[in-house]
Formats: C-alpha cells, sequence, structure tokens
C-alpha cells in the first residue's frame, strides 16, 4: 500500500490530522509506504520554527521511513532558506510534479 499525504495550508489543525492519519496507516499497515508532499503555506511546518510538537512527530515519522518532499517553489514565495528546514525534508522543485510523479508510482492520493 502506498499512500500520498498532501498538504497545503498553515492549519495546525489540519496538520495534527495529517500526521495523525499517517500514524494510524502505519500502526493498521506496517508495510505502508507513505509520501508526504507540502506546497503553498505548509512548508513552514517543515523548518526549525515548526511547533516543537510538530517537529517531533515528524521526527519520529521520518524514523519510520515516511518520506517528506516540500516544495521548492513555496520556500522561494515564503522566503525560507533550505538551510532552515528540518534534516529529513527533501526539497522538490514545484510539489505539483512530485504529487503527479507519485501518483503515477501508484500511490494513492489522501488530502487531510
Amino acid at each position: 500500500m502506498k499512500a500520498l499525504v498532501h498538504v497545503d495550508r498553515e492549519d495546525l489543525t489540519a496538520m495534527n490530522i495529517a500526521l495523525s492519519n499517517i500514524e494510524n496507516l502505519l500502526a493498521a499497515a506496517p508495510g505502508a509506504e507513505v509520501a508526504v508532499v507540502a506546497n503553498g503555506n505548509a512548508v513552514i511546518f517543515f523548518t526549525q520554527h515548526a511547533p516543537s510538537h510538530v517537529k517531533e512527530r515528524l521526527t519520529a515519522l521520518a524514523a519510520r521511513g515516511v518520506k517528506f518532499y516540500i516544495c521548492n517553489n513555496s520556500l522561494r514565495t515564503h522566503g525560507i532558506d533550505h538551510g532552515e528546514l528540518l534534516p529529513f525534508a527533501e526539497v522538490v522543485p514545484a510539489g505539483i510534479v512530485k504529487i503527479l510523479e507519485l501518483q503515477s508510482s501508484d500511490y494513492l492520493y489522501v488530502k487531510p
């Protein structure tokens, strides 16, 4: 099972729901492959400035193999330097392109 979780809003409630969805999926289907694509305002959650509880959950999920792809266009729009990102965040040129690539590779789209 492959899941693509798309986050694009600076909405702490939506982000927590997304993280809970991922945690629940991994608990129910331990072999699942999970990729998160962040674009728009959601890119702020993947910086050193994110709330500590979000950073802790993201770090724990990264340790479990979840991949995090961050849109470079959104980083540029928000004036975020790559050095501000959490160490496991992988910058991609355009979030929309990564979403389409993952969907082409049989990832099922989830939007909390």
